[in-house]
């Protein structure tokens, strides 16, 4: 009973509570963490339709590679395969083949960019290559 408040346990000992601090985000957390969040996944949203074609790309490279038997074949497949996925990043004259001393082919290489915007002035320049 000899208790006030704001004093803390002990009878005789004159020491004042601190108020303990609120827990959780204050408003300028939750902004500052808003901010960052959509500072990284956005340009990581934007950049899987590119990522989606280039995957695309490998999969025509294949189809050529396994279809074809010169330089010529390739790239008619390619283009066939490219429109049926919707490529338009590269064309089938764009793929380097190379071919062994028989004429045979022995991989098909390509290489191209992709720029996203992401905001305003500021894009992504993502460049893709691969060998099949």
């Amino acid at each position: 009973m000899g208790q006030k408040l704001g004093f803390s346990g002990k009878r005789g000992n004159i020491r004042v509570d601190v108020l303990k601090r609120s827990r959780g985000f204050s408003l300028g957390s939750l902004l500052i963490v808003i901010i960052i969040v959509i500072a990284v996944v956005l340009p990581a949203v934007k950049a899987i339709p590119s990522m989606i074609e280039y995957f695309s790309v490998k999969r025509a490279v294949n189809y050529a590679k396994d279809r074809s038997v010169n330089r010529k074949d390739v790239a008619a497949n390619f283009d066939k395969q490219a429109q049926i996925d919707r490529i338009e990043a590269l064309k089938g004259d764009d793929l380097d083949v190379i071919e062994d001393e028989a004429g045979r082919i022995r991989s098909i290489g390509f290489s191209y960019r992709t720029e996203i915007p992401v905001y305003g002035p500021l894009s992504l320049l993502i460049t893709y290559s691969g060998t099949q």
